[in-house]
């Protein structure tokens, strides 16, 4: 049963609302037609390996948290340093889950305050989640891999739109493929350090097969989330919320589908993102978030989130090599 909530609460972490609303897997995957394949299975490597060899880098060096591990590898004030980096990671995609939760409630629900009720009911319930434990945590991953098929699959099963001119592109190189699978593992990894515990706590066999669990339930998600992005490409390219705008076929209960799917990943990632912040009490850790989500969930993504997921991600790979003898 831990093998399977370890496998859950990394999915819940790594289906955020880019995810969901298809945003990320358009510009990570799709858009590299024949090669998203390629890019899928880097992304789904560089996820399994990092989820490998830092659980394994803490056992090693008998560090029971990344900020400990950052401490033994760097020292006590470059440590010190990279642990804040990643600790302002947490906080920040947490607020941007944060507001995202507001957002949809705002559209969702026909009352006064909507935005300001569905912020504050989600932060107390993604801080009532992170306080119970592995097997809390777990139940937005479950949500998702509910909801994320039902939404996907009929999706798929829509008609194709009016075929349509796309802009003259030079063809596009495999390595580009590789490469954008790998960085998005990378960002994704650096994103969920915090929870790096969970997987310390299991013995290496159980790991492994944690992280082979959680590679082919996010491998299948990712997957059918291309192959719905491959068939409408034409009319969603230009789109910034491409499952959103094609959902708009599906009636009400489609818009209310897409609504939940939206909800459950923001959810899930905030709630990963208050267990990351684990050296700081809960409440603060929520009151961190929340003061980010002020800023609003399109300003944090477009400006603090690529460049301190770019120097996490750096760290991360430092983490991973092995240690210089003396």
């Amino acid at each position: 049963m831990a093998i399977v909530s370890v496998a859950l609460a990394l999915l819940s972490g790594v289906v955020g609302a880019g995810f969901a609303s298809g945003r990320e897997i358009l510009c990570f995957f799709a858009r590299h037609g024949a090669g998203a394949g390629a890019a899928v299975v880097c992304a789904l490597l560089s996820l399994s390996l990092l989820f490998l060899r830092l659980p394994a880098q803490l056992e090693r060096m008998d560090c029971p948290s990344l900020s400990s591990l950052c401490r033994h590898r760097f020292g006590a004030r470059l440590g010190a340093l990279c642990a804040l980096l990643f600790s302002l990671l947490f906080a920040i995609t947490g607020g941007a889950m944060l507001a995202a939760c507001a957002e949809l409630s705002a559209l969702v629900l026909n009352v006064r305050h909507a935005y300001g009720i569905g912020m504050v009911f989600s932060l107390l319930l993604g801080a009532l989640l992170a306080s119970r434990g592995l097997y809390a945590l777990a139940l937005p991953g479950a949500a998702l891999c509910l909801l994320l098929p039902a939404l996907l699959l009929r999706l798929l099963a829509q008609p194709m739109g009016e075929a349509c001119f796309l802009p003259a592109m030079s063809p596009d190189m495999p390595v580009r493929a590789v490469c954008d699978g790998a960085i998005y593992g990378a960002l994704n990894a650096a994103q969920l350090a915090g929870t790096l515990p969970l997987l310390r706590a299991l013995g290496p066999p159980a790991r492994r097969r944690a992280v082979l669990l959680f590679s082919a339930l996010f491998g299948a998600l990712l997957l059918l989330g291309v192959a719905v992005c491959r068939r409408h490409f034409a009319a969603i390219v230009h789109q910034p919320l491409p499952f959103v705008y094609l959902s708009r076929r599906l009636g009400p209960g489609g818009y209310l589908l897409v609504a939940a799917c939206l909800y459950a990943a923001a959810l899930s990632t905030f709630c990963a993102m208050l267990a990351g912040l684990r050296m700081l009490p809960l409440p603060l850790a929520a009151l961190c978030c929340l003061l980010f989500a002020a800023l609003g969930f399109g300003d944090l993504i477009a400006s603090a989130y690529p460049v301190l997921g770019a120097l996490c991600s750096g760290l991360l790979l430092l983490l991973c090599m092995p240690q210089s003898l003396p």
